[in-house]
C-alpha cells in the first residue's frame, strides 16, 4: 500500500514539474527551423483537409490571435500561411496569415469550425504545447482549439 502510494505521489510530482516547466519555459524548445514557413504551400493546405482558393471568401470572416512561445521565446507566427503567392496570382486557403502579426484569417464560403491542428498542418508543426485561451488554460490537446472571432490563443510549447 505505501509502495503504491509513493509511486502515486512521484508520479503527481512529475507531472506537476513537467507543466511548471511548460509554462515557465523551462522545457527545451524545437530548434528554430522547426517554426519556418513550409516551402510547399499547397501540400500543407490539403495536410490540413482544406483546399485552395483562387481568392478569399468572406461569408464566413474572423480573425483570432496566435501567441506562440518556445522555451520562454516568442516564436514568429510567419506570414503567408495557407497563401500560394508562386504563380501569377496568389491562391488562397480558407485558414491563412498576411503577416507576422499572429493574426490567423478565416476566410470560407461557408461558415465551419477551423481548429488550431489545421493551422499546425499548414505551418508543418505539431508541437506539444500548453494552451490558454482569452487567459484560461485549456485542458486537452490544443490542436482541437476552434477559432473564435477576436480569440486570444497563447501556446506555452517545449
Amino acid at each position: 500500500m505505501t509502495q503504491t502510494k509513493n509511486v502515486r505521489t512521484v508520479s503527481s510530482l512529475a507531472l506537476a514539474a513537467t507543466a511548471v516547466a511548460l509554462l515557465t519555459g523551462a522545457a527545451p524548445a524545437p530548434a528554430s527551423d522547426d517554426w519556418a514557413a513550409p516551402t510547399d504551400v499547397e501540400a500543407g493546405v490539403r495536410a490540413a483537409g482544406l483546399e485552395m482558393l483562387d481568392s478569399e471568401k468572406l461569408t464566413m470572416h474572423i480573425h483570432p490571435h496566435l501567441t506562440v512561445y518556445a522555451d520562454g521565446d516568442r516564436v514568429t507566427v510567419p506570414a503567408d500561411l495557407g497563401i500560394d503567392r508562386s504563380g501569377e496570382k496568389p491562391r488562397y486557403s480558407p485558414l491563412h496569415t498576411h503577416d507576422t502579426s499572429g493574426t490567423v484569417h478565416v476566410e470560407s464560403a461557408t461558415w465551419q469550425d477551423f481548429t488550431l491542428g489545421q493551422l499546425f498542418a499548414e505551418w508543418g508543426v505539431r508541437p506539444q504545447c500548453l494552451a490558454e485561451v482569452d487567459g484560461l488554460p485549456v485542458a486537452g490537446d490544443p490542436a482541437r482549439i476552434v477559432f473564435r472571432d477576436r480569440q486570444e490563443i497563447t501556446l506555452r510549447c517545449r
